[in-house]
């Protein structure tokens, strides 16, 4: 009897150690810190934590940060926090209490920041502008044929699984206003900024129980300069959807840059 019970003591123990090594392993599992991402607009301020004992790396999506301006001393690598391949700054700072640095771009945005310096791990902060940056070389393409051919090459360098010349993808702000029966619905899944136009992705589906027509003048609206349902239908079937790409004008968006 006695050896019968320490052969299941050993069981006993064998199964404890594999339990604990599972449980390391899934302790061990890697997890992904998303970006933080701050809505700003031209000219605002925010107020941000910042690491003062990591690197933060600072991003405009779809621009470019061309100068961090702060008071001499506020960041370890002054010199140094601009190149990134991402067109972000990476930034250290070494101090402890709350200062204000201004962030410029090329798109011709600018916002003030208060950052508050924390022991912390090293952050992504990406600051989401409300205005779509335009891009010099972009309207410069656009501009260099008739404007209707531009938008029909900007519909067909999409359709190759392209990107019109100059064309940066940021992300989906600013979408027009469409007036739409009540069936259907419209997500935004991407954007593309140029310079005198913008261009959307949405996915349109029908919620309702009977087809919908969705001719392509459905979705004008102010701004709106071309439209392209794909692929190409006239109609929508019940708890369908389809994809639609949306071509809008800058003007009254600001200022081109970049």
């Amino acid at each position: 009897m006695k050896r019968k019970n320490n052969r299941h003591g050993r069981h006993r123990l064998a199964l404890l150690a594999s339990l604990l090594c599972l449980s390391g392993n899934v302790l061990a599992e890697p997890v992904a810190a998303l970006p933080t991402k701050i809505p700003v607009s031209p000219d605002s301020q925010v107020r941000v934590a910042l690491s003062n004992t990591n690197p933060n790396l600072l991003v405009v999506p779809g621009d470019k940060i061309i100068a961090v301006d702060s008071a001499q001393g506020m960041f370890l690598n002054d010199n140094k926090a601009l190149g990134q391949a991402n067109g972000g700054v990476q930034l250290m700072t070494a101090q402890t209490t709350p200062f204000t640095f201004y962030v410029r771009t090329e798109g011709g945005l600018t916002v003030s920041v208060i950052g508050v310096p924390q022991k912390r791990d090293g952050r992504v902060l990406q600051f989401i502008s409300s205005r779509p940056v335009q891009h010099d070389d972009a309207r410069r393409w656009e501009q260099s044929q008739p404007y209707v051919r531009t938008l029909i090459s900007v519909q067909q360098a999409v359709l190759r699984g392209g990107v019109p010349e100059g064309f940066t993808e940021a992300p989906v702000v600013a979408v027009p206003t469409f007036s739409l029966p009540g069936w259907l619905s419209v997500t935004p899944q991407q954007m593309w900024s140029g310079g005198g136009l913008r261009l959307y992705r949405l996915t349109v589906r029908n919620r309702g129980a009977s087809v919908l027509a969705i001719p392509e003048r459905l979705f004008q609206a102010p701004g709106v300069r071309a439209v392209m349902v794909f692929p190409f239908s006239t109609t929508l079937m019940p708890g369908t959807d389809t994809q639609v790409w949306v071509t809008v004008s800058n003007d009254g968006e600001g200022q081109a840059n970049g």
